[in-house]
């Protein structure tokens, strides 16, 4: 019989695991062999307690969600399975898919059966927010994460936070050596012929899309033909996942990425470094938002409320590598201190319309 609280199935799944302990709010769930644990073992071991609020304090999540998630399956996947096991009344069907391929599909669709879209980054989120897709999100759970990681507006709140970050090879070059103005990698011969970059991916177009707002399309401009023409930069053949492995094999000393792929690389040979407020040190979020087409709104909000908790959020930490969006959850210390660099202000909804930034790409033969 369920307490009339609805908290009797919860504690008991989590006693069984041993997630009300403390192992679970360090990321460990139980057994010595790392057979349960939430996340990965290697780096949830000897963590400190996470701040934030427990998925024990949250509402009931009942009935049934479909989520749309740009996010893959090997990312998410093992946390999306833990939320739903949490609740005997509760069932998650998740599409996971790539991002353009799910906001065609919801623009497409009759009426979309996605109850939540759980985003890579914020141009698809505001795009969705734009075009009348999602609904506000509660203030209680807008409140949770930080205020440079919710939409102004209401409508989508973050759930990690990426970085532009420098990946350099250590054997090619020292920390102290690598300048923190993005505008140096264009100018400094050093690193002519050492360069790789994925302008395919939509990270690195975000990059280029900042680069415009606080540069200028004639500065970005002069910057990209001065990478193309006079560092004879490469592009990576398979995204940031390949460019990482290319640094870290030596194959090219520098890549402009995203601060996580260094995890990409298992060896010592690479690390990272950032510039400072500029361009080279943007962020992005991933996200969640509720669909306007959702008969489970209030589910839905719950449900995205559970992805700022401290175990979420202490999962995303250790798995993905990325920052958390809320007070209370460290990074990694395999990554610098948001103290250690200085990104640019911004207002990430002007990221929502990529076209410009893929035309100027275009034009200076980069796409």
């Amino acid at each position: 019989m369920l307490e009339s609280n609805g908290l009797s199935n919860r504690r008991t799944y989590l006693l069984a695991t041993g997630a009300l302990s403390a192992s679970l709010l360090g990321g460990c769930l139980d057994a010595d062999d790392g057979s349960d644990v939430l996340g990965d073992p290697e780096y949830a071991e000897d963590r400190p307690d996470p701040g934030g609020v427990s998925m024990e304090e949250m509402p009931d999540l009942n009935g049934s969600l479909t989520v749309y998630s740009g996010r893959s399956q090997p990312r998410i996947g093992e946390l999306m399975e833990y939320v739903e096991n949490l609740y005997d009344d509760f069932s998650l069907e998740v599409r996971y898919d790539d991002t353009a391929d799910l906001i065609s599909a919801i623009e497409t669709e009759d009426e979309t059966p996605a109850d939540v879209f759980y985003g890579s980054e914020t141009q698809s989120m505001t795009h969705l927010k734009d075009e009348g897709y999602t609904v506000s999100l509660p203030n209680d759970v807008l409140e949770l994460a930080g205020e440079d990681s919710v939409d102004p507006d209401g409508y989508w709140t973050g759930f990690t936070r990426r970085f532009r970050a420098i990946a350099y090879n250590t054997d090619s070059f020292d920390a102290d050596e690598l300048p923190d103005d993005i505008f140096a990698y264009a100018e400094d011969e050093r690193f002519r012929g050492t360069l790789m970059w994925p302008p395919d991916q939509g990270s690195f177009q975000a990059f280029i899309t900042v680069m415009r707002l606080l540069e200028g399309e004639e500065g970005t401009r002069d910057w990209l033909r001065a990478m193309v023409d006079e560092q004879d930069v490469v592009a990576s053949p398979g995204g940031d996942s390949a460019l990482a492995q290319a640094v870290g094999d030596g194959e090219v000393g520098v890549g402009l990425t995203n601060h996580y792929v260094v995890r990409d690389h298992g060896g010592d040979s690479i690390d990272l470094a950032f510039t400072n407020d500029d361009a080279g040190s943007m962020y992005n979020v991933t996200g969640g938002a509720v669909m306007a087409d959702s008969d489970e709104q209030e589910t839905a909000a719950d449900f995205v409320r559970h992805l700022v908790s401290a175990e979420a959020q202490e999962y995303f930490a250790t798995t993905t590598w990325e920052y958390p969006t809320i007070d209370g959850v460290e990074p990694l210390e395999e990554l610098p201190g948001t103290d250690e660099f200085d990104p640019p202000d911004f207002d990430l909804n002007e990221l929502a319309d990529p076209e410009p930034t893929l035309e100027l790409l275009r034009s200076e033969d980069v796409l």
